[in-house]
């Protein structure tokens, strides 16, 4: 397998639901303990998200852009060697880092990579350069998933990858068969709310995808009424 193992590792209500008040409960915060506790003992050196949630984290901040119509082709390797990787799909090249390391609270620091395509903005790439964060560019004017984990796994030497959300990159990486395994804890609530992410989504401007079926490999039941469930999706290319 030339590509990292990938674990898509998320915490749902019961209604699907990723984000939302729902979060705030009693039980969501039971299980989003053991949750953090499963991804640490996963091992994975590198975690994977959408750009709506990367945007959560970095608190919305937009990039600082200087004027360049020139910038070396291809891939950016700011560190091959990290201990960490925060990998962020960024294609419209919308996040604003102020350094190559990611430190979130209660996690060791990360080293960020950028997963960008042929067609993000020159001045865009100039800027990760400059701030020292690493980028590969996987496909010309869409996300090509699988050429995204072969470069991770030939450039950065990444064996193990954990998909942390959105519902869109969730999907994305599903349905080009990239997944390896569906790590869900489940939370025994829901809000009911509309308009908040879902497990997996798919971007509207796409065609319709294939349904992916799933087998069940392992279920727990955790605190009074939480779930982990571990799936194996039938469509993962090896």
């Amino acid at each position: 397998m030339e590509r990292p193992y990938v674990i898509c590792h998320i915490l749902s209500s019961l209604d699907g639901k990723i984000t939302g008040p729902f979060m705030g409960t009693e039980a969501a915060g039971v299980l989003g303990a053991e949750y953090g506790r499963y991804r640490t003992e996963m091992n994975a050196r590198a975690l994977l998200y959408g750009t709506t949630t990367t945007k959560e984290f970095t608190g919305f901040r937009k990039p600082v852009l200087e004027k360049t119509e020139e910038v070396p082709e291809g891939d950016f390797v700011a560190d091959d060697r990290a201990d960490l990787y925060f990998v962020s799909v960024d294609v419209d090249g919308e996040i604003g880092w102020e350094s190559g390391i990611f430190c979130n609270k209660g996690r060791a620091p990360a080293h960020v990579i950028e997963v960008l395509t042929a067609s993000t903005p020159a001045a865009y790439k100039a800027c990760l350069r400059k701030t020292g964060v690493s980028y590969i560019i996987a496909g010309e004017k869409e996300l090509d998933c699988e050429a995204a984990m072969k470069k991770l796994y030939q450039l950065f030497h990444i064996e193990k990858l954990l998909i942390c959300g959105g519902g869109i990159v969730n999907w994305s990486f599903l349905q080009a068969g990239m997944v390896d395994e569906l790590s869900l804890f489940l939370a025994p609530v829901t809000d009911g709310g509309c308009g908040t992410a879902s497990l997996f989504t798919q971007i509207q401007s796409f065609t319709e995808g294939e349904p992916v079926e799933f087998l069940l490999r392992e279920t727990e039941q955790i605190g009074d009424g939480g779930l982990r469930l571990n799936y194996q999706p039938q469509n993962r290319k090896i």
